[in-house]
């Protein structure tokens, strides 16, 4: 097992340089729960690279406002707030999403070595038993 330590690159390219790379670019949970608190802004949404969700939080917010400023009516805030709960409960699930994009658009990416020409990954979306198999016997 020595020989075949000595021969892998564990210098910071190959592998390890797109894990690390991916681990700057990688989304957290703790990361998106924080940014949650300011959904009337759509920064959580943002933050998961889901810019036409942001831009939905925040013209839903600016249309609460001038409701609220112009009919008086402070219930339109319901509106942004329910869609902000169920979100809440969405961000698991879009967590994993990008993450696993994130991560093969940093191994497809030319500029770092490590992974194989048309690489596509381990895991397909055909792969739902979660048994670790590519589904392809």
């Amino acid at each position: 097992m020595g020989k075949q330590w000595e021969a892998m690159d564990l210098k910071g390219g190959g592998l390890q340089q797109v894990q690390m790379a991916y681990k700057s670019v990688a989304r957290t949970k703790l990361g998106a729960y924080l940014r949650w608190i300011l959904f009337p802004l759509g920064v959580h949404r943002f933050y998961l690279l889901d810019r036409r969700g942001g831009l939905a939080y925040l013209g839903a917010s600016l249309a609460a406002l001038v409701v609220h400023l112009a009919a008086d009516f402070p219930w339109i805030w319901l509106v942004p707030a329910v869609a902000a709960l169920v979100d809440l409960f969405l961000i698991p699930g879009r967590l994993v999403k990008i993450n696993k994009e994130l991560r093969l658009q940093t191994m497809m990416s030319g500029a770092r070595p490590g992974a194989p020409r048309g690489f596509k990954g381990h895991y397909t979306e055909e792969n739902t038993t979660g048994d670790g198999e590519d589904g392809n016997r």
